[in-house]
């Protein structure tokens, strides 16, 4: 899946406090969810008050500290 933003491919981080977690543009929220939801992937999405990293820019989904990363990017990189 590639960033609306830089053109880049999303990529999955890992924050030490927040565990995995993605930026995307916040138009991508509903079909990414869909994305997740169907590869059993659970993940939690934050708002930009409370998120590790969220701004009004960028939404972040995060996957926790226990999160199959390769899965996650395998998803991800499935999609268009």
């Amino acid at each position: 899946m590639w960033d609306g933003f830089t053109g880049e491919r999303i990529d999955v981080r890992v924050d030490e406090r927040c565990g995995a977690y993605i930026m995307i543009e916040p138009a991508r929220i509903s079909p990414v969810e869909e994305l997740l939801r169907q590869n059993n992937i659970p993940f939690k999405l934050e708002d930009g008050a409370s998120s590790c990293r969220g701004t009004p820019e960028a939404a972040v989904i995060e996957f926790g500290k226990d999160a199959d990363l390769e899965k996650i990017q395998r998803v991800l990189d499935s999609a268009a």
